[in-house]
């Protein structure tokens, strides 16, 4: 399996082939500040539906998007709520929007009219972000119903090496520290309401 360390001197090398492997249709796999995620072009619905095989995710849940800024949200979701968002902006926070009508988005990152958006506070993802078209597929780098990944050895405990050998590139931050899921917030309605995982 394709492992890389990230240290300073080869941040740029590391965020390079990161994009380059999302652009032609690969799986990443790289910690957030919340816990380790596995990042895909959201446009390419074989590239999102690969993560869904990975993680044996059933088919009727969605997975969710990164973006690098507001401007970025509003090119896909309906900003509803703009000083809520304003005020988590850069945080362990995920928000529940209304789609954009033919937004380009995988029909998996999509339920019922919503997304799922989060801006990461990552210079890591937020700079692969930048160059994969300003925004990512992202999610859990965990099987489901299992706990979230904080290292890159939890992750290797977690899945089979012939699961990790299919993707390109895993990305060794290191390990998180104070890891936990990003908190929900449905913004389709009159008022935010926190939901419980």
């Amino acid at each position: 399996m394709n492992i890389k360390k990230l240290t300073p001197q080869n941040f740029e090398q590391v965020v390079t082939e990161a994009v380059n492997i999302i652009k032609s249709g690969g799986l990443v796999i790289a910690p957030f500040d919340t816990v380790y995620g596995i990042i895909c072009d959201p446009k390419n619905d074989e590239a999102v539906k690969k993560i869904f095989d990975l993680k044996k995710r059933p088919l009727d849940k969605t997975i969710g998007l990164a973006v690098t800024s507001i401007p970025a949200l509003e090119l896909i979701a309906e900003n509803t709520h703009p000083d809520f968002i304003k005020s988590h902006i850069f945080g362990p926070y995920t928000f529940i929007l209304k789609s954009k009508k033919n937004n380009g988005i995988s029909k998996y990152c999509q339920k019922e009219g919503t997304v799922a958006v989060r801006i990461p506070n990552s210079e890591l993802i937020l700079t692969i972000a930048k160059k994969s078209d300003y925004i990512l597929a992202q999610t859990s780098a965990n099987l489901t119903g299992k706990p979230t990944s904080a290292s890159v050895e939890e992750i290797t405990a977690q899945f089979e090496p012939k699961v990790l050998d299919a993707i390109g590139l895993i990305i060794d931050g290191g390990n998180i520290k104070n890891p936990s899921p990003s908190q929900i917030f449905d913004l389709t309605g009159d008022k935010p309401i926190e939901i419980a995982r």
